[in-house]
């Protein structure tokens, strides 16, 4: 697939960050109903989808279609990060505890790894997106079929309108604190695993695609 034609399907947008928020939601509601979890779990993912929710509020912020390079969204996230009042107040309350060795010092310094995480989320997020709304646009012909992103994001292909539906791996939300711009991407058909690749690239996950269906 050239440039021009990865260009005109990350244009052509049937499925929103909106929507994957809106799966993912009602999916973990879906799930604590029926599992009946205690409030400890529910804490934790309600607090694990505020995050989720952040991070796709930057992701749509700094989208692919706004042709930000990588310097000019490390420059954004520098703005953000160190003109956040609030954090550099919590970062020191934090470093206060004795866990922490009343060290202030490592904390300043977390900051910049916590930059680098918004940075790769941002991207890994947009990624996804672009891949989801390919997926969209795919018809399907067998029923089950699953396109799990680093084990993170699991998007099952359906065969309404968008044609895609999402929901979000709660034990594996760790591995976004350390993604990066290349990830795994698996298919699988219920519990079959199908293929697997690294994504480096729209053009990967298109021939991921053109396998599966």
């Amino acid at each position: 697939m050239d440039d021009n034609q990865t260009k005109k399907d990350m244009g052509m947008v049937r499925y929103t960050y909106d929507m994957l928020f809106s799966d993912i939601q009602a999916d973990l509601t879906e799930n604590i109903k029926i599992s009946k979890s205690d409030d400890r779990y529910k804490h934790e993912c309600t607090s694990k989808l505020i995050v989720f929710r952040m991070l796709l509020d930057l992701a749509e912020l700094y989208k692919p279609a706004e042709s930000i390079d990588n310097e000019k969204l490390r420059n954004a996230i520098n703005i953000i990060v160190d003109g956040d009042e609030q954090l550099s107040g919590y970062i020191f309350f934090v470093s206060q505890n004795p866990q922490f060795n009343y060290s202030w010092n490592y904390m300043r310094k977390c900051r910049t790894l916590y930059k680098d995480f918004l940075i790769n989320s941002i991207q890994f997020l947009n990624n996804v997106l672009v891949d989801i709304n390919l997926l969209a646009y795919k018809p399907i012909s067998v029923i089950g079929i699953h396109v799990i992103f680093h084990d993170i994001i699991d998007v099952e292909l359906t065969s309404k309108d968008p044609f895609v539906k999402a929901r979000l791996n709660w034990e594996n939300f760790y591995r976004l604190a350390a993604i990066k711009s290349e990830y795994n991407v698996i298919v699988k058909h219920n519990d079959t695993l199908l293929k697997a690749c690294i994504r480096k690239n729209p053009s990967d996950m298109e021939n991921l695609i053109d396998f599966v269906v």
